[in-house]
């Protein structure tokens, strides 16, 4: 009896693949949330990746560039706040991905939503 081919499920918006490559670092226990902690978690050589919400103050967006931003990359993500709210059950601007597979893993899916160009892209 041949095989039948299942439905494929529709592929999720990069947006979407990103919330869910961060609930899954929460679940993992490998998300650090909060600017003290993200910037204690940078000093310490724990993190791998630091993300700020759309939605983060441009002032604490600066000041978490100036404090780790030689020591790791700080990267905008298009979710707010609000949207991010279910993954750590409160509004919180800044994370740090503390795993260096899921912390790829993210970048990826920032690079799919756009947010990182290519360097092929940047030297044009």
């Amino acid at each position: 009896m041949p095989k039948q081919n299942k439905p494929q499920k529709p592929a999720p918006n990069p947006e979407q693949a990103l919330y869910q490559a961060l609930s899954l670092c929460r679940k993992a226990g490998q998300l650090t949330m909060g600017f003290d902690a993200v910037e204690e978690a940078c000093v310490k050589g724990k993190a791998w990746l630091v993300l700020t919400a759309s939605d983060a103050s441009p002032k604490t967006v600066q000041r978490m560039k100036n404090a780790v931003g030689d020591l790791v990359d700080v990267l905008p993500m298009p979710l707010t706040q609000d949207q991010l709210a279910a993954v750590c059950h409160r509004a919180v601007a800044v994370y740090a991905v503390t795993d260096r597979n899921l912390a790829k893993l993210c970048f990826d899916r920032l690079t799919d939503c756009g947010i990182i160009m290519n360097e092929e892209e940047l030297s044009e």
